[in-house]
């Protein structure tokens, strides 16, 4: 493998709670530079229709969800996550082109995260373990939900 260039870190901040049809959904943002557009733009051109795509809050979709907008060197990438049963995390991955980030697409199925996108999994991972499958005092997902990564990854 040759590398094209020496992995740089990215900044992710948590962006807000959005609360759409029930669902509490953590809105994430990766960005690689500060040329990247305004939020509430990139938000409601690009993020608003993908939350019409969450089902139907029941016994095993528990209406909590991440949504991770990464604006790429090439793309824009847009993961839409939310647990499903237990310890179940359920994708649905978008892109859109860097100039135009209404214009949305699925990406091919076989694709997951990258590694900026992995440490936002990561810190979601412990914090579902944490307040929802190991909590003493029974799943708390306020206290889950409470928690937010904001790092340089």
């Amino acid at each position: 493998m040759k590398r094209r260039a020496s992995y740089q870190t990215r900044t992710v901040k948590f962006q807000r709670l959005v609360e759409f049809t029930g669902w509490r959904i953590k809105v994430y943002r990766i960005t690689r530079n500060d040329d990247a557009p305004p939020f509430e733009t990139f938000f409601n051109q690009s993020v608003r229709p993908l939350l019409d795509l969450l089902p139907d809050i029941d016994s095993v979709n528990h209406g909590v969800a991440i949504l991770i907008l990464h604006h790429g060197e090439h793309r824009n990438w847009l993961l839409l996550d939310w647990w499903f049963d237990q310890e179940i995390l359920k994708q649905r991955l978008f892109s859109s082109p860097v100039d135009v980030p209404g214009d949305i697409t699925e990406a091919e199925a076989d694709l997951m995260a990258c590694t900026w996108e992995m440490a936002i999994h990561c810190f979601e991972r412990q914090a579902w373990i944490d307040d929802v499958l190991a909590n003493p005092a029974g799943p708390d997902l306020d206290a889950y939900l409470a928690k937010q990564l904001n790092a340089e990854v």
